[in-house]
């Protein structure tokens, strides 16, 4: 039903009409907006633990430009856990802010 949908913006993880998105800034100052595709990006776990983990790497231009994201979900896709190395998450307003402030005028 309409009422039970699944809220948008909760965690890292958005889920939009065009698919599942995380937003995420490195210590280095790149922007990244990942697209993460169920058949793909998540990995179904048989043992124990959370039923779905996502491990992702990102890289920048330079070789030092690198993101480590480890997220932990149920059989839902709702974030049980989430951590990242060499950056943090952004929400889709901070992405967009931070996005036009680079844009080359």
């Amino acid at each position: 039903m309409w009422f039970n949908k699944k809220p948008k913006g909760k965690g890292p993880l958005y889920f939009e009409k065009d698919g599942i998105f995380m937003y995420t800034q490195s210590k280095q100052g790149t922007l990244f907006r990942t697209i993460l595709r169920k058949g793909y990006d998540f990995q179904s776990n048989y043992d124990e633990g959370p039923a779905i983990i996502l491990d992702k790497e990102l890289v920048g231009q330079r070789s030092d430009d690198l993101l480590s994201v480890h997220v932990e979900l149920d059989e839902n896709y709702n974030v049980i856990s989430s951590e990242i190395n060499g950056g943090k998450f952004l929400t889709p307003e901070e992405y967009e802010e931070l996005s036009k402030k680079e844009e080359p005028k």
